[in-house]
């Protein structure tokens, strides 16, 4: 992969999908330390593939970023398990996928937080949007039309997701160090047709730009 660059006020997202081809797979999953081919060993053979690629990918666009190896780039890891690279503060970066497409978010001087949903049929759609949601958001969602019921809680659900993943949270548990959530911003977006996905950071002087890997 050829040198990346990163401007201030910048946040990338690289769209990539993980259904990839078998000699692809391997050539990535070479870049695996084997702390997490290890984790990856852990998973069912579906969840395992989609890790490894995704890990992979997220190595190569790093080493774009920092001229360091794939294989030797180190990670630290937050309370809520958000990666981060050890000894750099000159890059942030976060990732997430549904089914079978990956986001990959990076930015030079700013936490961030991306989410991606497969727009799908959320089951007891109404009882998990309790879970989170505020007593506000629930009366507008109930009050939403039915057919645009389930769109309009995956828009949420993505928001609030990247909003937390750039704080260094997750929607489960909201423990962890980063930014007040008052300072931040997000941006919806549409990564590919039948997808909805956000992405968030601090202030609101940042733009977007999105990039787009094949197999």
């Amino acid at each position: 992969m050829t040198s990346l660059e990163l401007m201030t006020e910048e946040v990338q997202v690289w769209v990539a999908p993980l259904d990839v081809s078998d000699s692809r797979y391997e050539e990535l999953a070479r870049l695996l330390p084997p702390d997490e081919k290890n984790r990856a060993a852990s998973l069912n053979p579906v969840a395992a593939r989609r890790f490894v690629v995704a890990r992979g990918i997220l190595r190569r666009l790093l080493f774009g970023f920092t001229g360091t190896a794939p294989d030797r780039l180190q990670f630290s890891y937050g309370h809520s398990g958000k990666p981060a690279l050890i000894d750099r503060d000159d890059i942030h970066f976060n990732i997430s996928h549904s089914a079978d497409l990956g986001l990959f978010a990076f930015s030079p001087d700013r936490p961030v937080g991306v989410d991606v949903e497969n727009e799908r049929p959320v089951r007891r759609l109404l009882d998990v949007a309790q879970r989170f949601m505020s007593e506000d958001e629930l009366r507008t969602l109930a009050d939403t039309p039915a057919d645009e019921r389930n769109s309009a809680f995956l828009k949420s659900w993505v928001v609030r997701e990247a909003r937390l993943k750039a704080e260094g949270k997750g929607v489960w548990n909201t423990s962890g160090n980063g930014v007040s959530n008052t300072a931040l911003s997000h941006k919806l977006f549409a990564p590919r047709p039948n997808y909805i996905a956000a992405v968030a950071a601090p202030e609101k002087d940042w733009r977007l730009f999105t990039c787009s890997m094949r197999d």
